[in-house]
């Protein structure tokens, strides 16, 4: 009888922060589906996981001293470079892999490029969320060797054919991600004068948390926008596909990131891009040709780039729709089967 492999996916901490959470989630879901043994482990587990996902609670100090050995799985998988410290430390018994999602400040990348300087060579296989994602690999330690596994997309949850009961306004913007300082939300706060100067029913939700967001609501309600803009804060996953479906492009001004997944979750309801101009993004329209880049950040540039995207907003969903689907979780959840496969072999 064929023996049922395993795969162990690292955090230091569940939910995880910075994107990594869905994206595990569904790589264990779909796993799973496959005939795997797929679970996730962390030091402290805040939530159990959904899909009736295993948990395993890691030791700190047993990792230390005795390494990976006494975990039952085949293949270790960790997603964030500081956990390798404790993977690595002790040499490893059974592959180690490492799924970079990026260094969004400094700390992040110091990890990095330590964990990389002492531990590069005990890692069995480097994957990562993009292409930009192996070049700020590159710019941080040189001659680093990865293959690329984008995030995915849950095609059947996120489609378009969805009700619109989240519907404000003509045309309605979404800004969807944790309210960080490089995410640069306020670019989109304060563009919208000039929006509504040529569109006078637009409207703009942005739905999450973080250090931003008292900020930001101060911002709106001193420029008086509070009818036009929502700062709706964290919600739950199966409600924010009804605010992709209400909107009618999905917009971000961010200054980092690596493989955004509410790019890939609009498009799946068929909702056409407008992005700022960094790699991630370029990599994101020119592979989907469903949207546009404004290169300035300011609401001028905006204004131009969503009133293109707003006329074709038709075509360019469902150029969007088509490329969601060749990213749905099961094809990208295959791509990484094959990957422990060989490492496995």
């Amino acid at each position: 009888m064929k023996k049922q492999k395993s795969v162990l996916m690292v955090v230091a901490k569940y939910p995880a922060t910075f994107g990594h959470t869905s994206v595990i989630n569904y790589l264990c879901k779909e796993l799973n589906e496959l005939g795997y043994r797929a679970a996730i482990g962390a030091f402290s587990f805040d939530s159990d996981p959904p899909f009736n996902i295993e948990k395993i609670k890691l030791n700190k100090r047993k990792l230390l001293t005795t390494g990976i050995s006494y975990l039952d799985f085949d293949i270790v998988q960790a997603h964030q470079a500081r956990v390798l410290y404790y993977l690595l430390t002790v040499n490893p018994t059974k592959p180690v892999l490492f799924h970079y999602h990026g260094a969004s400040n400094k700390i992040q990348e110091t990890n990095f490029k330590l964990v990389m300087w002492r531990y590069r060579n005990k890692i069995s296989k480097i994957t990562s969320v993009s292409y930009a994602g192996i070049n700020q690999m590159k710019r941080l330690v040189k001659d680093i060797s990865a293959e690329v596994v984008y995030n995915g997309v849950d095609t059947k949850l996120f489609n378009q054919d969805l009700p619109t009961p989240h519907k404000k306004g003509t045309p309605q913007l979404l800004f969807v991600s944790g309210l960080r300082k490089y995410k640069k939300t306020r670019i989109l706060i304060e563009s919208m004068p000039s929006i509504l100067e040529k569109f006078p029913d637009a409207h703009l939700q942005i739905i999450g948390e973080g250090e931003d967001y008292t900020v930001l609501e101060d911002i709106i309600k001193e420029k008086k926008l509070d009818s036009r803009i929502e700062l709706i804060g964290k919600i739950d996953h199966d409600e924010l596909r009804f605010y992709y479906s209400s909107c009618d492009l999905y917009i971000s001004a961010s200054t980092f990131e690596v493989c955004p997944v509410p790019t890939l979750e609009a498009m799946a309801c068929g909702k056409p891009l407008v992005l700022s101009d960094i790699e991630p993004h370029r990599e994101m329209v020119n592979a989907s040709r469903a949207g546009k880049i404004f290169s300035k950040s300011n609401p001028e540039e905006i204004l131009t780039v969503v009133s293109e995207v707003f006329q074709n907003k038709n075509n360019l969903g469902i150029l969007g729709r088509k490329f969601a689907e060749s990213h749905d979780w099961s094809i990208i959840s295959k791509q990484m089967s094959d990957i422990f496969e060989a490492v496995y072999s």
